[in-house]
């Protein structure tokens, strides 16, 4: 008695298809719980200041309350403008009886600008879109009448 069975047979194209379809399989379960999650989790508001060193007065006065301000380099919204705090700029000067002084410099200021933005705030991180924010980086904000490039100066977890 001689039966005849088929037998599946595999060859390399069809190997590929499968690890194809089981490599976007993954990817969506990736989105769907990863990814979506972590933009649920942008409930946080974040206060940062930005410290802007030797502006020209133009520049001070270009910045408004309110203000919406985005990154230069890739155009992620980074918040609105809470308020700005404006100071001479200063700077050490040597005196004739061997001293260093510091003496404010003519029509220049430093700005420290509060901007107000949600963010996705974790153990190692702060991030604004994908800017992530850190004391002491530097930071470049636009408007629509400003670009500056400065310091984060603090940050400010709210809930």
């Amino acid at each position: 008695m001689h039966k005849n069975e088929e037998k599946v047979k595999f060859n390399f194209v069809d190997v590929i298809i499968i690890c194809v379809i089981l490599a976007l399989l993954a990817a969506g379960v990736y989105k769907l719980l990863i990814v979506n999650r972590a933009l649920a989790l942008q409930n946080s508001h974040v206060e940062f200041k930005v410290l802007v060193e030797k502006v020209r007065l133009p520049s001070v006065e270009s910045i408004k309350e309110g203000q919406p301000v985005r990154d230069v380099q890739t155009n992620i919204p980074l918040g609105n403008v809470i308020s700005k705090e404006v100071s001479p700029y200063k700077e050490a000067v040597p005196t004739l009886d061997g001293r260093v002084v510091l003496a404010e410099v003519p029509e220049k200021y430093n700005v420290i600008i509060t901007i107000e933005s949600p963010a996705i705030v974790t153990d190692n991180s702060i991030m604004i879109g994908n800017k992530e924010i850190k004391i002491g980086a530097q930071i470049s904000v636009k408007s629509n009448v400003f670009s500056l490039t400065g310091i984060v100066y603090g940050a400010t977890v709210k809930q």
